[in-house]
């Protein structure tokens, strides 16, 4: 494109450039605008339009809600069937949903297909007075939306976020004396609260929740009238006021700094009072105020600034003006334009007689491309001022802000030209407009149409960008923007929300859908497989869902999905085999929360490593628990063994006998001849214990050989032989019991009495070796006689008689005797050494 084709749309307002692009030619061609309401999304996004019920006559049948990209090409209708109610207004919300509200304080928000996603009600204060006017309007920061309503009495109420839980409407303070429909109106949101300036008469009130104050606007004249139109610019909160007697005034929203006052010459009402671009005197961010006139057909740029000046253009149908944060949309029947400030960048380029390096380059290029010797003349220039590197940025900036793909190149070429002359070169902010570019070149085609400039991708972002795309469902090109731009987390983004589309619209079978995600995914966790399988089960295609979830590889999602659907069969298979116990207590644990008793028996039966566990976390935590699993599980012996640990702990002697004859039973039932046995003798013999507790209190918890021990110990000799008999012990096992017993409490003669009452089944040995035990030499000596010889001797050693143990190992003639009792002395006893090996010598 040559400059003085570009510099044709260029209008100069005051020191400051605007032009006029066309961006597309509208597919709707002859649309009647002024029979709708029309709402545009910022950043070029889609535009909505509802049937204005002012332009319905009765009977007429309702109307569908229509949404189209920028260029006019028709998306989705919306069939709103609202009965005996109109939508007041429509407005797009910070995430891109549309918000309807209707007369009656309703409202609907809608996803971009036209699926609903929320409804909100109004109180019958509301919905009995009606809404005449409601606007859509960006709160706390632009992260929310919230929506104002007046009503038919004349009152204000207000939603700060329209995405809470059961949004309420809060009411403001009444205006004083407003018993008509005011002026007009316009809400200012702040951090926390909210205002709106209310034109009543020839009078303007701020009002909040609980106060109203009249006021004056900076250095506006007195005598311009009501203010019958008023625009709020969001960003920076400055605010137009357009007064009856044609009169434009613009400022900061607190009324207190004016920027222009400007005589429009219109004394008419504006249909549209709307901003172009933003305004920013710090940050030398020039902006304008567009007024549109349906009635005239015509609408009048009016620069902001000290020196305002106009313009006024001339149209041939209604128009609608929609805000961006560099510059406004006009949305035609036929046509839609964009108005902006030229940007720096192109002006110093383009501008007539520009000496800036940037131009110079530009014009260097042109003349290398035609072999002119002039190329050599301009870069000599730029070279001598040493601005190569300032010309290169200024024409990649240019080429930036550029909306024509023929001109980008070409001024891209300019500045690769000027790289040439660059040592130390840096490609990356060049490789990156590049990048940039191409893909806005391709998202504004008519067939995206999605005119967004590099000023608004910059405050859109691609993130943004590639969202918009998504909820388009042009995933066939968001995934090759996110690839060629490498987005992180862009990829799996797209593909997610392809995946979750897929299910929800697709009309083949469960197994034809997944089979498609898979193929086109793979086995990677790109996407949470998890996050699909759910958006199937909202849809109803549970099958689907666990198809999907075969393919998640991460545990910790794709198990608690399953049990989401209660397939814990599934889903305790799949926490066995991920090895994490944790999961698979979590399993169980929701199972035995949600399952009946039977069926969650029945699954732990089926898995050991899941039985083992449960029975680990109730030994933990509820024994009784543990009981009940291992009886469900016919796991008798564990079930007694749990029993042996509790009777260890119990205390109560009937609890004792309970445990043990539970504990029996389970031996019983789990065929355990031996332990059964076993059981029921420690039964019996408790309750004997219980019987002689009045006799000796500590006999409560011994085994049988500790029983009868101490019914001998303490004289009961009667009832440790009854016991005798009672567990039928035989009498060489009773014999030492006793012996032994008698012995430990010196007891002497009542042993020498036992040892008298009839032959020993066990020899006297035990006799001998009891008194010996218990340090009495005396009653050793009475049963020694009655052992073996080499007992004696032994018994001898035992007892320090070694002369003894001697003379009786020689009257055996036994030298292994008499070995044994040397052993037993040592050399220390040197005449009875002598006197043992004679013994010896003698054999």
């Amino acid at each position: 494109m040559e400059p003085e084709n570009l510099r044709e749309n260029w209008e100069l307002l005051g020191d400051v450039f605007y032009e006029t692009t066309e961006v597309y030619e509208m597919e709707w061609v002859n649309k009647v605008l002024k029979n709708y309401k029309l709402v545009m999304a910022p950043y070029g996004g889609m535009i909505a339009l509802a049937w204005d019920s002012k332009q319905l006559s009765r009977g007429q049948p309702k109307r569908f809600i229509e949404i189209y990209n920028a260029a006019g090409i028709l998306l989705n209708e919306i069939a709103t069937q609202y009965e005996r109610i109109s939508v007041v207004n429509l407005g797009w919300s910070h995430n891109e949903d549309l918000i309807v509200v209707t007369d009656i304080g309703s409202i609907y928000t809608y996803d971009f297909d036209g699926t609903p996603l929320s409804q909100a009600s109004a109180t019958s204060a509301v919905q009995d007075s009606r809404v005449i006017e409601a606007k859509v309007f960006p709160t706390y920061g632009g992260t929310r939306t919230g929506v104002a309503l007046l009503t038919g009495n004349y009152r204000f109420y207000f939603i700060s976020d329209v995405s809470e839980d059961n949004p309420q409407y809060k009411l403001m303070a009444d205006v004083p004396g407003l018993d008509n429909p005011p002026s007009s109106w316009a809400v200012l949101p702040h951090d926390r609260s909210i205002e709106i300036l209310v034109s009543n008469n020839n009078k303007l009130y701020l009002i909040e929740r609980g106060s109203c104050s009249p006021k004056y606007p900076q250095r506006m004249m007195q005598s311009t009238g009501a203010v019958t139109e008023m625009s709020v610019l969001y960003k920076t909160l400055d605010i137009a006021l357009f007064s009856e007697n044609g009169y434009l005034w613009v400022g900061s929203s607190d009324l207190q700094c004016m920027y222009t006052e400007f005589d429009t010459g219109v004394t008419n009402r504006p249909s549209q009072l709307s901003w172009c671009g933003t305004y920013d005197s710090m940050l030398d961010m020039s902006a304008a105020v567009i007024l549109v006139w349906d009635s005239m057909n015509q609408y009048q740029v009016v620069g902001v600034g000290v020196d305002a000046e106009s313009t006024i253009h001339y149209t041939d149908s209604s128009i609608s003006v929609c805000h961006e944060i560099d510059g406004a949309r006009i949305i035609s029947s036929k046509s839609h334009e964009l108005i902006r400030r030229v940007p720096q960048a192109m002006v110093d380029v383009f501008r007539v007689g520009s000496s800036q390096s940037g131009a110079l380059l530009y014009d260097a290029q042109r003349e290398f491309d035609q072999s002119s010797h002039k190329a050599n003349d301009y870069m000599q220039e730029v070279v001598e001022r040493g601005d190569i590197e300032l010309a290169v940025t200024q024409c990649i900036n240019a080429a930036a802000c550029s909306t024509k793909p023929k001109l980008q190149k070409a001024l891209l070429r300019a500045a690769s030209y000027g790289k040439c002359f660059l040592a130390n070169d840096s490609p990356e902010h060049f490789v990156e407009m590049c990048k940039t570019l191409r893909v806005l070149n391709e998202v504004q085609s008519f067939r995206i149409g999605i005119p967004l400039t590099y000023q608004q991708l910059h405050s859109f972002t691609i993130l943004g960008l590639i969202k918009r795309l998504v909820r388009m469902r042009l995933y066939y090109l968001a995934l090759p923007i996110v690839d060629y731009l490498k987005i992180p987390g862009g990829q799996q983004m797209v593909l997610s929300h392809w995946a979750m589309d897929k299910v929800k619209r697709s009309k083949e079978s469960d197994e034809a859908i997944a089979d498609v995600i898979f193929k086109r995914v793979g086995p990677s966790d790109s996407i949470s497989y998890a996050s699909v399988a759910n958006e199937a089960r909202n849809y109803g295609k549970t099958e689907l869902a666990i198809k999907l979830l075969d393919y998640e590889p991460r545990s910790a999602e794709q198990v608690p999905a399953l049990m989401r659907m209660s397939r814990f069969t599934n889903a305790i298979e799949k926490a066995i085999e991920s090895g994490d116990m944790d999961l698979v207590h979590t399993v169980i644990v929701t199972m035995e929360a949600k399952q009946t008793s039977r069926d969650f028996i029945n699954t732990l039966k089926d898995y050991p490593v899941a039985s083992a566990w449960y029975a680990k976390w109730c030994s933990l935590t509820d024994s009784q628990k543990l009981h009940d699993h291992f009886y469900t599980q016919d796991n008798f012996e564990a079930s007694a063994l749990l029993s042996i640990k509790e009777l260890d702990a119990s205390m109560m002697l009937d609890s004792k006998l309970k445990l043990l004859e539970s504990i029996n039973r389970h031996f019983t039932d789990g065929s355990k001849e031996f332990e059964t046995r076993q059981t029921k003798e420690q039964i019996a013999l408790l309750k004997r214990q219980m019987a002689l507790q009045t006799k000796v209190a500590d006999i409560i918890g011994l085994d049988l050989n500790e029983t009868i021990s101490i019914l001998v110990q303490r004289a009961l000799l009667a009832d440790a032989d009854s016991v005798r008999k009672e567990f039928k012990i035989s009498d060489k096992k009773f014999w030492w019991l006793k012996v032994r017993a008698l012995a430990q409490t010196r007891n002497w003669p009542e042993l020498e009495k036992f040892a008298r009452s009839k032959k020993s089944p066990i020899g006297y040995s035990p006799f001998v070796m009891a008194c010996i035990e218990n340090n009495n030499k005396a009653e050793a000596m009475r049963y020694i006689e009655r052992v073996s010889k080499e007992e004696q001797v032994e018994f001898y050693i035992d007892l320090n008689m070694p002369e003894k143990a001697a003379e009786i190992a020689k009257s055996a003639k036994s030298i292994d005797l008499l070995d044994n009792v040397l052993n037993a002395i040592g050399s220390q006893n040197t005449v009875l050494t002598e006197t043992i090996n004679s013994f010896k010598s003698g054999l």
